[in-house]
């Protein structure tokens, strides 16, 4: 039993390092129209580029997030 509850606590600050879906572009099969949205809207709508975006807007890609120096124990790893 001490081993399943020591098993437990290990593992949940892994389900909290968890971060946002990110965004990605949607267009219409039927009228060319392009949205964002982080999941498919459903039949009829396509994958645009594949490129996936950091906001709502799809104005920031999310292959680079810059973080400011004064967090603590950030590092930041050379070519991203």
């Amino acid at each position: 039993m001490r081993a399943a509850i020591l098993a437990i606590s290990l593992l949940l600050p892994l389900l909290a390092s968890a971060g946002p879906a990110p965004y990605y572009q949607w267009q219409s099969k039927a009228d060319g129209t392009v949205i964002c949205r982080q999941t498919s809207p459903g039949h009829g709508w396509e994958l645009l580029n594949g490129q996936p975006f950091r906001d709502l807007n799809c104005s920031m890609p999310a292959g680079r997030i810059d973080r400011p120096n004064a967090v603590p124990g950030f590092h930041p790893q050379p070519g991203r």
